[in-house]
């Protein structure tokens, strides 16, 4: 069965974010995490090794073709820019000859595959960085969320995101986490039959 994706993007003081969002959030949410955060090219990532001391679920960098699971967290891998086709994640060389927005990329990937099932969420950084991904995922009916920017190391992410009115929830990282288990038990996000009554009602807070 396919599992719901969420797929999260970061920048600078996302460690912190991405800590308390993970730390939130059950071993068994039936939900698989995929994490971009904007890393340097040239050195390896501990991200994966970081992360997984906050969290219960398994935390593995990514490799080119890497099969997707519900109650796993994936994390980017240096020097690259990641894509969601299927239930695979696909990795290829970041590119040299223009700006580098790994997380619109990831989130408009996510949007094609999953369309109105689509989950992103936007943490801390310090450039906008994922202002067209929400918007990708929202013209796909999917559902939004960026960290509120008070709560943020680095605001810009976020703050632009929310300023493209295509986010659904401005939250804390804990309190995202607790809006997706609701999300995660949603027979929607299962592809399940369900009346409109049923659906997630999305607010910002």
């Amino acid at each position: 069965m396919t599992c719901p994706i969420v797929a999260i993007g970061a920048s600078a003081g996302g460690l912190e974010a991405l800590s308390e969002l993970l730390g939130a959030l059950p071993p068994k949410s039936g939900m698989a995490y995929v994490i971009v955060q904007h890393l340097d090219p040239a050195h390896p990532s501990l991200l994966s090794e970081l992360l997984g001391k906050k969290t219960a679920m398994p935390v593995k960098q990514i490799q080119d073709g890497m099969a997707i699971k519900a109650g796993h967290v994936y994390v980017i891998a240096p020097n690259t820019t990641l894509t969601i086709n299927g239930e695979r994640l696909h990795l290829a060389p970041r590119p040299g000859d223009r700006p580098h927005h790994p997380v619109d990329v990831l989130f408009g990937s996510l949007a094609e595959a999953r369309g109105d099932m689509a989950i992103g969420v936007v943490l801390s950084g310090a450039d906008s960085d994922g202002s067209l991904g929400v918007q990708a995922i929202k013209h796909r009916g999917g559902i939004t969320f960026a960290q509120d920017p008070q709560s943020a190391r680095f605001s810009n992410m976020p703050r632009s995101a929310i300023e493209t009115d295509c986010v659904d929830y401005v939250l804390r990282p804990g309190q995202i986490a607790n809006e997706l288990v609701r999300l995660g038990t949603s027979p929607y996000l299962r592809g399940a039959p369900v009346s409109p009554s049923a659906l997630p009602q999305p607010g910002t807070e």
